[in-house]
């Protein structure tokens, strides 16, 4: 495998098989800690696969009606597992270069309790921008419509280059390339002041009433 248009390949087979460790590893080259999967609605399936190196590969499987393109029928997600945790749950990623700056997408934890929706836009959100803004543009692709990009709950953290399909542009990037910049983005994360900022917003969250944090 060279591109990751010929992991998509691969992913495609896979996940129209039994979806084993051993298929895994003939698949992909690399040794399998643990799959799961899982049906979706409108016919979609969802297959998770874990290597022992710490790679990831989430795969979408699903039926396309269109006539016309009968090879988009996947798409996966290759991520790098790294040991980042947050009290809230958070995905952050590159989204275009506007205004001389590269722009950030945030998403975090629901939430239906008003005090908490409060805290999380006052205070969390802008916080944790501040930390990202500044790094930022190193979670650029190498295309228009690539980026990379991390997630982080209180059990997990996983970097992650952007989802592929059979049109997407991307698919041209190099597996060697994609891998070393999510290795890069692992190491830059772990940079103590990096660490230390957002260990620091945790702290300021835990000082909060536990009421607040009831459903997160």
């Amino acid at each position: 495998m060279e591109t990751m248009g010929d992991i998509l390949e691969r992913a495609r087979e896979f996940a129209g098989r039994s979806c084993t460790k051993d298929e895994a590893y003939r698949l992909f080259g690399w040794t399998v800690r643990d799959i799961s999967a899982r049906s979706g609605k409108s016919d979609e399936s969802y297959i998770y696969i874990t290597f022992d190196n710490n790679y990831t590969i989430f795969i979408r499987y699903f039926l396309n009606m269109d006539p016309t393109e009968t090879e988009d029928t996947c798409e996966f997600t290759l991520g790098l597992l790294t040991d980042l945790r947050s009290r809230i749950r958070y995905g952050i990623h590159y989204a275009g270069y506007i205004h001389g700056q590269g722009y950030i997408r945030l998403r975090i934890a629901d939430s239906k309790n008003r005090m908490q929706k409060m805290v999380l836009e006052e205070f969390y959100v802008p916080a944790l921008k501040n930390i990202y803004k500044p790094i930022i543009l190193r979670f650029q692709g190498f295309f228009t419509r690539d980026f990379f990009g991390v997630e982080a709950d209180h059990a997990r953290g996983e970097l992650f280059y952007a989802p592929v399909r059979y049109r997407s542009e991307h698919k041209s990037a190099s597996i060697g390339d994609v891998t070393g910049r999510l290795a890069e983005l692992d190491l830059l994360l772990k940079e103590p002041r990096i660490r230390h900022a957002l260990a620091e917003i945790d702290l300021q969250l835990s000082l909060l009433p536990t009421v607040v944090w009831s459903d997160l």
